[in-house]
C-alpha cells in the first residue's frame, strides 16, 4: 500500500530497538570483563599471562 503524500516514515522503533541493543552489548561486554568502563562491575578476569606468573612464583 503506497504512503500518502507528504507523510514521513517513523523510524522512532527501529532506532529505539538499536539503541536498546547497543546498550545491552555494552553491559554484557561490561560484565564479561572484555571492557572495563565501571570499575568494580561484573566478572574479574585474569589473563593468561598473570596467572601463569603467579603459578610460578608459588
Amino acid at each position: 500500500m503506497p504512503r500518502l503524500i507528504g507523510k514521513q516514515s517513523n523510524n522512532s522503533w527501529y532506532v529505539t530497538l538499536v539503541l536498546i541493543a547497543a546498550i545491552a552489548a555494552a553491559g554484557s561486554l561490561e560484565y564479561l570483563g572484555v571492557i572495563n568502563v565501571i570499575p568494580g562491575f561484573g566478572r574479574e578476569r585474569l589473563l593468561n599471562e598473570q596467572s601463569s606468573m603467579q603459578s610460578n612464583r608459588t
